[in-house]
Order: C-alpha cells, then sequence, then structure tokens
C-alpha cells in the first residue's frame, strides 16, 4: 500500500505524493488537475497546516517537544490539552469496547440456559448493529451515537443483575439488546478515532487505542472466569458501570461530521476552539429567539 497523500503533502514530501496521486488516478481512470496546478496545491495545504506555528513566530522547523520530567520528551498523542482528550478518551473507549463485547459473548452460561443458542443469537445481532450504524452517523454524526451505544449497553446490562434466573427469556433479550448496543459502538469507535487522531499522529494514536483493545481481552477472563464462579453479578455491574462511563466520556470529544480531517495537532486545537464557538454562538442564537418569542 502507498503512503496517505496527505500525510506526505503535510512533511513536504510532494513528490512522493505526486506519484501516489498519479497512480490512483490511473488505477481508477480518473483525471487530476495539471502537475504545476497539484504542486501548487500541495505547498497551499502545507503551508495552512503550519500556519498556527507561523503566526506565532516560531519557525517550523525549529519547535521544540516539551520535556518530561526534565529530560524524557512528552509524547506527541499528549503534547496539547486538546489532542490529550482525544488519546485518553479512545483509549478508554477501545478497552471499554472490548472488554463489553468479549465479555457478553463469554457470558453465555451467565445470560442463558442454553450457550449454544446465545451464541447464535449473538452473532446475528451483530449484523443490525454493524449494517445500520453506517445510516445513523451519516444522519446524527459520530460523538452522539457512539455515547448512546455505549450508555444503552451499560442500562441493559446493570438491569440484567436484578433479573432472576427462571425469568432466563427475558435476560436472553436483554443480553442481546446489549450485544447490537455494543456491536454499534465497536463499528462507530473505528470510523470515530481515524477521524479525531491528526494526520501526523493519526497511526499513533490508533495504535496507542488498540493496544488498551487488546489490554482489555487479556484481563477478561480474570473477570468473567474468576469473579463471575464466586460472585456471579460482578461481571455485569462492571460491564454496565464501564460502559456508561465510556458514553459519558465520549461527550467530553467534539463532533467529527462535516468537519475537515485536521493535518496536525495544532489544527486539531483550532478545530476544537472553533466548534466551541459554534456552539456557543448557536446557544446565543437560541436564546435571542426564545426572548424575541
Amino acid at each position: 500500500m502507498d503512503e496517505s497523500p496527505r500525510w506526505l503533502i503535510v512533511n513536504g514530501q510532494h513528490d512522493s505524493a505526486l506519484r501516489v496521486l498519479q497512480k490512483a488516478a490511473r488505477w481508477n481512470n480518473a483525471t487530476i488537475p495539471l502537475e504545476e496546478d497539484l504542486r501548487d496545491l500541495m505547498r497551499n495545504i502545507q503551508d495552512e497546516s503550519s500556519t498556527p506555528l507561523r503566526e506565532l513566530g516560531t519557525p517550523l522547523k525549529k519547535v521544540g517537544r516539551k520535556k518530561l520530567c526534565g529530560f524524557l520528551p512528552v509524547p506527541s498523542l499528549l503534547s496539547t490539552r486538546a489532542i490529550t482528550i482525544v488519546t485518553l478518551v479512545m483509549c478508554f473507549d477501545y478497552f471499554v469496547v472490548s472488554l463489553v463485547f468479549d465479555g457478553l459473548n463469554l457470558s453465555g452460561d451467565n445470560y442463558s440456559a442454553d450457550p449454544f443458542l446465545y451464541i447464535v443469537l449473538g452473532g446475528l445481532m451483530e449484523v443490525p448493529g454493524y449494517s445500520l450504524t453506517a445510516l445513523i452517523i451519516n444522519r446524527w454524526g459520530r460523538r452522539t451515537p457512539t455515547a448512546l451505544s455505549y450508555i444503552l449497553c451499560g442500562l441493559v446490562i446493570l438491569v440484567l443483575t436484578f433479573i432472576p434466573n427462571e425469568v432466563s427469556w427475558l435476560a436472553m433479550t436483554l443480553a442481546m439488546a446489549g450485544k447490537m448496543s455494543i456491536s454499534g459502538a465497536f463499528q462507530i469507535i473505528s470510523i470515530y478515532s481515524s477521524e479525531l487522531f491528526p494526520t501526523k499522529v493519526r497511526l499513533q494514536g490508533i495504535g496507542a487505542s488498540s493496544e488498551f483493545s487488546q489490554l482489555a481481552s487479556t484481563v477478561l477472563p480474570y473477570i468473567t472466569t474468576y469473579l463471575g464462579t464466586f460472585i456471579p453479578w460482578v461481571p455485569s455491574v462492571i460491564f454496565g458501570c464501564l460502559s456508561m462511563m465510556a458514553g459519558l466520556a465520549t461527550l467530553a470529544l467534539h463532533e467529527t461530521m462535516g468537519i475537515a480531517l485536521p493535518d496536525t495537532i495544532s489544527d486539531l486545537s483550532s478545530t476544537v476552539k472553533r466548534t466551541l464557538k459554534n456552539k456557543t454562538d448557536d446557544d446565543e442564537d437560541l436564546e435571542k429567539e426564545n426572548l424575541r418569542q
């Protein structure tokens, strides 16, 4: 696979970006602008990505990274407030979605008298969870559906702790509803995270988040096998509470639908500020409209 043309342009590798774009156009029988026009466009994109730094009077190549403990450089994913919030929330969301998704898969003995039927129905619940999300996020964005998916899953699983063993059909129904919700969150979070992280650190951000997802899969058997054996309701409480917390934490992020993807960490900070300003302006306009009425 070729490197992302956007990443190449932001990092000044215009010749490589031009070759990738020409290759893509050739493969897809598409027409692209002339080489001179493309190079002018690339220079504009690179200049725009470095504008926040140049406005501060700091040359782009001389920007130093903050030091951690006096000698260790601060990781890029924690270098500013905006990218730190995105990193922490995404790592937590990935941890929770993997823990709950796999946890529900391994809880057939707890939520159903027939674990084989439970596995089959759980697989079927992934179909609407995966397929309907495309329509949902195109209409209502990424942040709200992600948060609601986590919160709904958390509520359903918490209710499961109060269902008697004799009412197996209700436990099965709630477990399937939780599986469908967390499947939707799993699908949306993959798209949402790729849009939240800037181009220059997108690979690092998704990689770090995925590590937390694998960490969840590692600690999961200790929750379901050990804790679940001694105290059957503990796994449900853990899954439910963590899902609720992940949903609330997601509300700290900004919406990405209809917004240009940030190229640099500085672009992310600018995007967050514009989003907050637009939200404030909308609230003020709504308040004025209410006063006039």
